[in-house]
């Protein structure tokens, strides 16, 4: 009797590597995780070894298909990967030249700096604004700091050659790197020229919803021969696992950052407040776009409070009071993205007094998630994309306390996605449209019903008191970084 079939989807994420075993009918079979140690180094640097976060690939497939060992039969493997993280690699061993620049780092805020003159022609054709979080200063950076041998390429393109031998990316991965015209959907010689990079040196891009090659690594033998097959970036690969296929449909991941993205349909639409606009997927011969605002530090602030003893442990979250202590924090610990762009901010906290407890300080570090992300909501409804509904998904989603203000803040329903893996559940439905051409988009997740949603408790009046006072505090962190 033949064994039910699945697939193995890989999440490769900043502080650690998912992997899960998806059965076709959607039941996740198993799973596997391996954490990774992030530095985080004076003047804004993030990094991590490479070789580290290759190895969680391997450990955390091996977890979940022990779980699996002779009850399933995979089909394919599919990789989902953490956007705007680069490296430099040779493309021959793939031995890995440098460690990797992690999306959060902002050491070329320079480079970026000196190219803003062309700020308004590099949004035109990228929908992205001239700032480090993006991959092309990144690139410019290590090859004038670190002069490294070999190709710079973002980490999945790495990791796939790793897996496969080929040289490629996808496309809504190649759309976060200020150097892809997001309307001619290829990369662009003037923008190449712009960052000092040599376009015959960058990989090919993919649809994703493409077969990329067998895997032939001799670290992962149980996936040896069998297709990869579905590669995205994990933001979208969550809008995708969500089924915000319509346009107006949002969502929010609260994972490391807090990533707010809503379908714009069928073409890209430049914002006019500071989003950015990014390639959703492309897939059976069409495109799908998305604006999308950050909060670049949604668990690791909550990491933070830990660290300094503010938080005692991650589920104190729900017993912490909400006070009129008066305080309240912005959690910008590496800069603010949308719609500010300024990644030399820090992070602030106003309102303390002698009397104020390490519990009143996390619950206003807990809210400011909120706040920014309600803030990011507003412009997209300024942009012409209002957001009726929420869709929520990721760790933090855990934290009702933090739901409710959510809902409170940007007096929209909030819907909890039921399952905790929604990056690592879009890939593979992917994976599964470009393994059977036959299938169409919605053949291909399992239908799930919201099993917790959060409805308003404040008034309009409430949200907007409370957002007024705190936009005070963005200012004055902004202001202060001028000072």
């Amino acid at each position: 009797m033949a064994l039910p079939q699945a697939t193995l989807a890989i999440d490769q994420g900043t502080s650690g590597t998912k992997v899960l075993v998806i059965a076709h009918d959607g039941e996740v079979l198993s799973r596997g995780f391996c954490a990774i140690n992030l530095r985080h180094l004076p003047g804004g640097g993030v990094e991590c070894d490479a070789e580290e976060v290759w190895n969680s690939i391997v450990l955390a497939a091996h977890q979940a298909l022990d779980v699996i060992k002779g009850k399933h039969s995979l089909t394919s493997v599919a990789l989902a990967n953490q956007g705007e993280s680069i490296l430099a690699w040779d493309r021959k061993g793939t031995q890995a030249n440098t460690p990797i620049i992690v999306w959060q780092d902002s050491r070329s805020a320079a480079v970026a700096h000196r190219r803003s003159e062309y700020s308004a022609h590099v949004l035109a054709k990228t929908g992205l604004a001239i700032d480090p979080y993006f991959v092309a200063p990144k690139m410019t950076w290590m090859r004038e700091t670190l002069k490294p041998d070999g190709v710079i390429t973002t980490l999945d393109s790495w990791l796939i050659a790793r897996l496969t031998g080929k040289y490629v990316t996808d496309a809504a991965t190649a759309s976060r790197t200020l150097l892809f015209d997001i309307h001619c959907m290829s990369w662009d010689a003037d923008l190449c020229r712009m960052w000092g990079v040599e376009i015959d040196q960058l990989p090919q891009v993919l649809r994703n919803d493409e077969i990329v090659g067998q895997i032939i690594h001799a670290d992962v033998p149980e996936l040896q021969g069998l297709d990869l097959a579905g590669i995205i970036v994990d933001q979208p690969a969550a809008l995708f696992a969500q089924g915000c296929f319509e346009e107006g449909q949002a969502k929010c991941t609260y994972g490391t950052g807090a990533f707010l993205l809503a379908n714009i349909g069928d073409s890209p639409r430049i914002s006019s407040r500071g989003l950015a606009t990014s390639v959703g997927w492309s897939l059976r011969n069409s495109n799908a776009y998305y604006l999308d605002g950050q909060v670049f530090a949604a668990s690791s602030a909550v990491q933070w409070l830990l660290d300094m003893g503010l938080l005692a442990k991650v589920e104190e979250i729900d017993s912490l009071a909400r006070t009129n202590s008066g305080i309240l924090a912005t959690p910008s610990f590496v800069g603010y993205g949308a719609p500010h762009w300024k990644s030399e901010a820090k992070a602030a906290i106003s309102g303390l007094t002698l009397a104020s407890t390490r519990q009143e300080i996390s619950r206003a570090v807990i809210d400011g998630i909120a706040a920014q992300v309600s803030e990011l909501m507003s412009c997209m409804s300024a942009d012409g994309a209002p957001i009726t509904r929420l869709r929520v998904d990721g760790g933090l989603t855990q934290a009702k306390s933090l739901m409710q203000m959510q809902a409170n803040l940007a007096q929209i329903p909030i819907d909890v996605f039921p399952y905790p893996d929604a990056t690592a559940m879009g890939v593979a439905s992917l994976s599964a449209l470009a393994m059977d051409h036959s299938l169409v988009i919605e053949d291909t997740l399992k239908n799930w019903e919201v099993t917790q949603s959060y409805e308003p408790q404040w008034s309009a009046d409430q949200a907007d008191e409370y957002m007024s006072k705190w936009r005070t505090v963005v200012q004055a962190s902004l202001e202060l970084d001028h000072a």
